[in-house]
């Protein structure tokens, strides 16, 4: 015997092992990779193996054989339906964040009643199951210290239970975190469990018979018990019936579901549990025939459910008979806790707060975190008397398969979401209380049969002639089967009629849509939306408090990326479902949309244009942030999708479509370039909401597109975008209706920037009105060329013959001007042919040599004196002659004519313009400093772009600094720009110096 003491400490230190392992995990002291294994999830799943199980298992092999394998070869059928089942199950709870078995069917059938009635039934169908863990953890104790100590420490384990479960299972509500902790500590008890059976098992093994040999020679001179074993199976005594409930079970019994889909497990866990679990329970059960027939052989009048006590005790192994309690208690606790942890979750969603609502406009956080560990305490301590009401006798496993028949009545409702959608929410409600009327009369009244009214004579006629054609075949009595399927049979019978009668409402179909498939669309909370954000946040304050609201508003927000001032409706839609998944976990899936909703004021109803617009910007919206795992032609179809959409952000043009609701749709990365806006600001935006100038532009051509102006049209303006210059052609199209819903389609608009190509076009325009003006001063240095050469032959013929030193002096000065025209034409005739294009037979002109910089300036200084309208400045050079670069003369004269002109019109009159020059680390570097106007910070980089220009006046073209920098960097260099308002700008030009890496090279000759 072991003392009551020691099992106490055992009890209370394998608890305190499991709350440090799910602190641990809760607080990420165990790596996140680790607590979120797939294998993690399976051995989660292992608390399908309770008490009734560990102990119980035993007891049922003896009384019934092998149909106790049934109870694990169910859940084994349930995994391998994982595609079928558990996928979609698993697919549809994250969709809608829904928690439990209640929340997906008050979802489907868009009935609160619906999950009310699930959750009270799971509620009162799990206490007998609850209740049996204590019953098994009490006769544990009394098998190893005796009894009259049992019920105490039963009392010290359920308030044990209590206090673990109401920290680790009712978090506070406002955390989103998965349930780390409470998985991880549910999945250690199992591999211990697990370990400890398995080691029972093989002391049977080797202490009883002495080895495999043994027992060998034992089952051999045993051969009818073991005949005796598969009989039942042979004549289906309850096998199909409990195959099929242990199907049922495997995730429709809350603490499956929980673990299953409400943990946080993601699909490619559950899809690699759903082989591991069925290997878990393989493993599990190996043990349970060794250790029947040890114990049959060692204390055969003892009791079958206590073999695994009994046999490590009567082989004098009290090490393995501890842990065997050890084992016993942790398989009864995560049963218990995680059972707890479901129903108080679905309780508290569905039977307390729709009730209470006016509880969460105050401290909601606490209030129902208070509630739900209420509720646990109130479910754990509900189980225990249970069971101490319940009369003690009659194997284990009987609580078990009670509740295991009671959940069975939920598949017919399962099967309904996920393969009929002409189900009602009558029919479902319907069929589900027939269905619980028979469980309660075949099922639960024999397990009281003291109370009164819950065992009529009927029922034991029914019971007694099930015995009597038991007995006529020596099998065991099956107290599952009748229960099994005469409740299955009404229950399914009924929702099919019931459902038949009436058509499923608007809602219950558009619900039965969302299960049935796996592409995404619009969800059903979708039908009403707030106007803005601040109202969103108000109205939700009158239900949850102005606290509570602020913080999930904000929440909602920060994780959307959605802006205080947001308006869209596209962008609304999303925030008010984001808060119903957001507060799912807080007062569940129903009561959260009904809250989200309330919250969001009725809009405007928009026209079947619109909300087919409405509607596509929405399922573009999740496809972009692939909120949802496509699967099959979908999935194919997305990738289509996504290469037309990169193809159309590539293209150089700027695309903006426009609903017929008059909201942008779909924009790509050059317009949003153009615009200067993100497509997140733009998509769902009136266009008004656009910068200036392309609200009106874009407006007005979808004026001109839906008012049927030769269908498609372009617009050409000027316009200044961002402080620059642009050329911008709007195209405009009408696009067709998608359906027959919408009168239109909406507008396409194509935004051309032509602001380079026409650069281009000014430069060769430019160009051209150079070569004109070459050619025609080539002829008037012709035309005036001759009557000078004329004039200049006549003063040297006065001068050789004249006699008077007065006509000789004059005639001088006449042959000094003559020869000053001639410059002047020269010089004329040599600065217009720059950038003239050559003649057709003409070869290109070899242009390059060494130029002389200050005799460049001195050139530009005189040019620049020809125009007479301009106001007079005075220019002081300081450029040393030693200044040479290797360039074309005319094109860098071009350069300094441009920059005096420009220093000399933001100059007033009299002005002094500097020039100067000097060699630095091997460039020349030449300064032209003005002290006029000065230019604008926030112009400095834009007037470099063609046909920005500081200038009042027209005569400011916009293309003299873009023209003078492209023929600077031609040549290797560099021109810069330094500027302050109303204290002057200082152009620097760096070229090359002749001879320097990086020069250009041509032929030497003189400058």
């Amino acid at each position: 015997m072991i003392a009551v003491g020691v099992l106490l400490f055992a009890t209370v230190a394998w608890l305190a092992v499991l709350a440090a392992i799910a602190l641990a995990a809760q607080r990420e002291r165990i790596p996140r990779a680790l607590a979120r294994h797939p294998l993690v999830l399976a051995l989660s799943l292992g608390v399908y193996a309770s008490s009734w199980t560990y102990y119980g298992g035993v007891g049922f092999a003896q009384r019934h054989g092998l149909v106790f394998l049934a109870v694990y070869l169910g859940p084994t059928l349930a995994c391998m339906a994982t595609p079928l089942l558990w996928s979609r199950v698993l697919h549809i709870t994250r969709e809608q964040r829904l928690s439990s078995l209640a929340d997906l069917l008050a979802f489907r059938f868009q009935s609160p009643a619906a999950g009310a009635l699930v959750a009270a039934f799971s509620l009162v169908a799990s206490l007998p199951y609850v209740a049996q863990q204590f019953r098994a953890t009490e006769e544990s104790v009394r098998v190893l210290s005796g009894p009259g100590h049992e019920e105490a420490v039963g009392a010290v384990f359920c308030a044990l239970l209590a206090l673990f479960t109401a920290f680790f299972g009712a978090r506070p509500s406002a955390e989103r975190r998965r349930e780390d902790g409470l998985a991880t500590a549910v999945a250690f008890e199992s591999a211990a469990k697990l370990a400890v059976l398995a080691a029972v098992g093989l002391a049977a093994v080797l202490g009883a018979f002495g080895g495999p040999s043994g027992l060998a020679g034992w089952l051999r001179g045993h051969a009818a018990e073991v005949e005796a074993l598969a009989r039942p199976v042979r004549e289906d005594s309850g096998w199909t019936s409990l195959l099929l409930i242990s199907f049922a079970a495997a995730f429709l019994l809350p603490r499956q579901w929980h673990m299953a889909f409400a943990s946080g497990a993601g699909g490619r866990a559950l899809a690699r549990a759903a082989w591991a679990f069925p290997l878990f329970l393989l493993a599990l059960n190996l043990p349970v025939l060794p250790i029947l027939w040890a114990g049959t052989r060692l204390a055969p009048a003892g009791p079958a459910d206590s073999y695994v006590l009994l046999v490590p005790q009567l082989l004098d192994q009290r090490w393995l008979a501890l842990a065997a309690f050890i084992g016993g208690i942790s398989a009864a606790s995560a049963m218990v806790m995680v059972t707890a942890v479901a129903l108080a979750n679905d309780s508290a969603t569905h039977l307390l707060l729709p009730l209470a609502r006016r509880t969460l406009r105050r401290n909601v956080y606490a209030r129902v975190l208070w509630m739900r560990r209420g509720l646990l305490t109130a479910i754990l301590v509900g189980g225990w008397l249970f069971h101490r009401a319940q009369a003690n006798g009659g194997l284990l496993v009987e609580s078990g398969i009670v509740s295991f028949v009671a959940f069975a009545q939920l598949l017919p409702g399962l099967f309904a979401v996920l393969f009929w959608e002409r189900a009602t929410r009558a029919g479902f409600i319907a069929g589900l209380l027939a269905g619980i009327a028979a469980w309660t009369a075949l099922c639960l009244a024999p397990l009281l049969p003291g109370m009164p009214g819950l065992d009529p004579a009927w029922l034991d006629l029914l019971r007694e002639g099930g015995r009597a054609a038991r007995a006529a075949r020596a099998l065991p009595i099956d107290t599952w089967s009748l229960p099994t399927f005469v409740s299955l049979a009404v229950n399914g019978g009924t929702l099919g009629l019931v459902s038949l009668l009436r058509p499923p409402a608007k809602a219950e179909r558009e619900a039965a849509r969302l299960c049935r498939r796996r592409e995404i669309g619009p969800s059903v909370e979708r039908a009403t939306v707030a106007s803005s954000v601040g109202a969103l946040e108000e109205r939700l304050a009158r239900l949850l408090g102005r606290e509570a609201a602020g913080i999930e508003v904000t929440r909602a927000r920060i994780e959307l990326d959605i802006p205080r001032d947001e308006t869209r409706p596209t962008e609304l839609h999303a925030l008010q479902e984001r808060l119903h998944r957001n507060l799912s976990p807080l007062v569940g899936p129903v009561l959260a949309r009904t809250v989200a909703e309330e919250a969001g004021a009725p809009a405007a109803a928009p026209g079947a244009g619109g909300a087919l617009t409405e509607e596509l910007r929405w399922l573009e919206r999740r496809l972009a942030r692939g909120e949802t795992r496509l699967v099959g032609a979908a999935r194919e179809l997305d990738l289509l999708r996504r290469w037309l959409r990169s193809v159309l952000a590539q293209l150089p043009l700027g695309v903006c479509a426009v609903g017929s609701d008059g909201a942008i749709s779909l924009v790509n990365r050059r317009l949003e370039a153009l615009v200067g806006a993100l497509e997140r600001d733009l998509v769902g935006a009136p266009l008004d909401r656009l910068p200036a100038p392309f609200a009106e532009l874009f407006a007005r051509a979808v004026r001109a597109a839906s008012a049927g102006e030769a269908g498609a049209g372009a617009e050409e303006i000027e316009a200044h975008v961002a402080g620059r210059a642009r050329s911008l052609r709007v195209h405009r199209a009408a696009l067709d209706p998608l359906d027959a819903r919408a009168a239109s389609g909406g507008v396409v608009l194509l935004v051309e920037d032509r602001t380079e190509q026409r650069a281009l076009e000014a430069q060769l325009a430019h160009k051209d009105r150079l070569a004109q003006l070459g050619r025609l001063a080539a002829g008037v240095a012709h035309e005036v060329g001759n009557p000078l050469t004329g004039i200049a032959c006549l003063a040297q013929n006065l001068r050789a013959e004249a006699d008077s030193d007065e006509i000789r002096a004059r005639a001088g000065l006449i042959l000094g001007e003559t020869a000053r025209i001639e410059a002047i034409l020269r010089t004329l005739l040599e600065h217009s042919r720059t950038g003239a294009v050559p003649s057709p037979g003409e070869g290109p002109r070899a242009r390059v040599g060494r130029v002389s910089l200050a005799q460049v300036i001195a050139e530009a200084e005189r040019l620049l004196r020809l125009d007479r309208a301009a106001p007079h400045v005075r220019v002081e050079q300081a450029c040393p002659e030693s200044l040479v670069v290797v360039g074309d003369r005319r094109e860098l004269v071009q350069v300094f004519v441009n920059l005096l002109a420009n220093a000399r019109d933001a100059s007033g009159a009299g002005a002094t313009i500097a020039v100067r020059g000097r060699i630095d680390a091997g460039e020349i570097v030449v300064e032209v400093e003005d002290h006029g106007s000065g230019i604008p910070e926030e112009l400095l980089a834009a007037v470099f772009e063609p046909f920005v220009t500081t200038k009042r006046d027209p005569s400011g073209t916009g293309l003299g600094l873009p023209l003078s920098r492209s023929i600077v960097q031609d040549h290797g260099g560099t021109l810069t720009l330094r500027s302050a308002v109303g204290q002057g700008t200082t152009v620097v030009v760096r070229l090359p110096l002749a001879g320097a890496p990086g020069a250009r090279r041509g032929p030497e000759a003189a400058p």
